[in-house]
């Protein structure tokens, strides 16, 4: 078997001391290209993937310290992609884009690709999104085939516009809570709904028909992104569509992708920076505040909450909780972990502040004096906590405790 680790590099990134943001480029060990999709694996790695360099490996790798790249002809069949996912049962999914190679599963070891020979309907893949009873989907839109295929016990079901499906032009896919899948087109979206497709245009409220992505919200709205037209978003409550737009506050109406966190707070990928909504205001961020670039094309809430941009540009990793990443360099330890009561805290340098946010970013105790060796916790619910150190240099560091 070929070696597929072609690119192992030590990252360091842009940060500095204190700021929200780390961004990584092609110089830190980031494959080249626009990363258009990313996903956290079961092991807390960053998975990559580039859609328009062919010349250089599509995907990467990140774990935190080293970098790989896997390309095509040592494992991948292609360069290019359009989607990552990891399945239920830990598969990672990469569904190739513009040079028609079909979808390269991983499984650690080994990989395997599926293409038109095997029954999907076409070899450019949009999406891919898990479906029901251990089944996944697949988004299709090329120059030969388009529509939505359908992986169930290694064989494919296809379906296009002759199956009721709005257009052939697949862009985006969602599972919704309720099981139904919805798909997004470039002529508008469609619910399939058991066997049969329900339609959606402007016609009937849509902002606009080409739709990039679909996202479901805490309270069960869909919301579809729309590029091409210059329109924003729409949101559907499943009765009526309403229109998101600057004049609301989104930061271009140009948008790419849309991702929720889990303080309920939905982030909107634009081609002029990142929105966030939360409570219903609204705030954002473009390249004058540490993002790295303003063309975002994909959004990762990573397991510690930290959000990642996805651009044409590189990856903008950022810090939305307490505002800042570790930058205390010395080794400190808390224990015991989890706790009830006591705190206990070790470190090569003299701790002066101690400080507890609940993860929604709300401080919950504080304590300030010289050498700090322990905090009494007793008061807080049981939960998870963030624990912010501060030494006698103004450095801050980070770990996460359980309190029971």
């Amino acid at each position: 078997m070929k070696k597929y680790i072609l690119i192992i590099l030590i990252a360091f990134g842009t940060q500095v001391e204190g700021q929200t943001w780390i961004n990584y480029t092609s110089e830190d060990g980031l494959i080249e290209g626009v990363i258009f999709s990313m996903v956290e694996d079961n092991d807390g790695n960053i998975w990559f993937v580039d859609l328009l360099d062919a010349t250089s490996a599509g995907i990467g790798k990140f774990d935190g310290t080293n970098w790989e790249a896997f390309a095509q002809g040592d494992g991948p069949s292609s360069n290019t992609y359009r989607k990552v996912l990891e399945d239920k049962d830990g598969l990672l999914w990469f569904g190739s884009f513009f040079d028609g190679k079909g979808v390269d599963v991983y499984d650690g070891e080994n990989w395997i690709n599926y293409s038109i020979i095997d029954g999907l309907l076409g070899n450019d893949i949009t999406d891919i999104t898990q479906g029901n009873f251990g089944t996944t989907w697949f988004g299709v839109s090329g120059p030969t085939a388009g529509g939505i295929s359908n992986f169930d016990a290694g064989s494919f079901t296809n379906y296009n516009t002759s199956s009721g499906l709005v257009d052939d032009e697949v862009q985006s896919l969602l599972l919704a809570s309720d099981g139904t899948l919805w798909v997004g087109t470039s002529g508008g979206i469609s619910n399939f709904v058991g066997n049969f497709f329900i339609n959606y245009t402007v016609d009937d409220g849509l902002v606009a028909n080409d739709v990039n992505d679909i996202y479901q919200d805490a309270l069960g709205n869909i919301w579809f992104a729309t590029f091409m037209k210059n329109v924003g978003v729409s949101v559907f409550d499943g009765v009526d569509f309403t229109t998101v737009s600057m004049s609301d506050g989104l930061v271009n109406n140009r948008v790419t992708v849309i991702e929720g966190d889990s303080n309920n707070n939905i982030w909107f990928g634009t081609d002029g920076g990142v929105s966030k909504l939360s409570g219903g205001l609204w705030v954002n961020y473009t390249e004058a505040d540490g993002l790295l670039d303003n063309h975002v094309s994909s959004i990762l809430v990573d397991s510690d909450g930290n959000i990642w941009f996805g651009t044409w540009g590189g990856v903008s990793k950022f810090n939305p909780t307490l505002g800042v990443f570790e930058t205390l360099k010395e080794d400190f330890v808390l224990y015991p972990n989890p706790t009830n009561s006591v705190l206990y805290i070790t470190s090569e340098a003299q701790i002066n502040t101690v400080e507890i946010y609940a993860l929604t970013g709300a401080q919950m105790l504080s304590i300030s004096e010289n050498n700090v060796a322990q905090i009494n916790v007793a008061s807080l619910s049981q939960g998870v906590y963030w624990v912010k150190v501060t030494d006698d240099n103004d450095r801050t560091g980070f770990k996460k405790v359980i309190i029971n």
